[in-house]
């Protein structure tokens, strides 16, 4: 039935389905919302510490997708690395993250994926003191278990005030 109304309806409004697709050029964008919307973060956007689920701190990304394939059933392994200046601060990786279609724009979206930093070079929230204010590298991969995957890589400013 389903498929019936999709058939019927494409030509004047599109079918959800074809809003999570799988395209020659998959993306991903950062960014942070609430309540299921998505605002991207801007290169050099200041974004507050967070407590990180594999232990420390890091910063806490909504992950929108274009071109990768997104539903309820959809997995997708998440890289996460953070650099300061070329050098490895942090690496983790989320495996088998639900990557849902978001019904009121085209891709898909992961949520509650923390960009966490080596919890052994910051071991409490006063060692990133030194690092107030400086830009780093959020780096992000995710591979659908489908296979199609996108990368990005992100600069942002510490701010431990926010």
């Amino acid at each position: 039935m389903r498929l019936l109304l999709c058939l019927f309806a494409l030509p004047l409004f599109g079918c959800a389905a074809d809003l999570c697709a799988t395209s020659d050029a998959p993306a991903i964008r950062l960014g942070d919302g609430v309540g299921g919307a998505f605002v991207p973060y801007e290169d050099n956007q200041e974004v507050p510490l967070r407590s990180a689920p594999q232990g420390g701190f890091g910063v806490t990304v909504l992950i929108a997708t274009d071109g990768l394939p997104a539903d309820e059933d959809t997995l997708a392994d998440v890289q996460l690395d953070v650099s300061i200046d070329g050098e490895l601060k942090g690496t983790f990786l989320s495996a088998n993250a639900p990557l849902r279609c978001r019904s009121s724009e085209d891709g898909g979206l992961i949520t509650d994926v923390v960009v966490g930093f080596d919890s052994a070079q910051f071991p409490t929230l006063d060692d990133f003191i030194a690092i107030n204010g400086d830009v780093v590298d959020l780096e992000v991969g995710v591979t659908t278990h489908e296979g199609p995957s996108a990368a990005v890589v992100l600069p942002v400013t510490i701010n431990l005030s926010r």
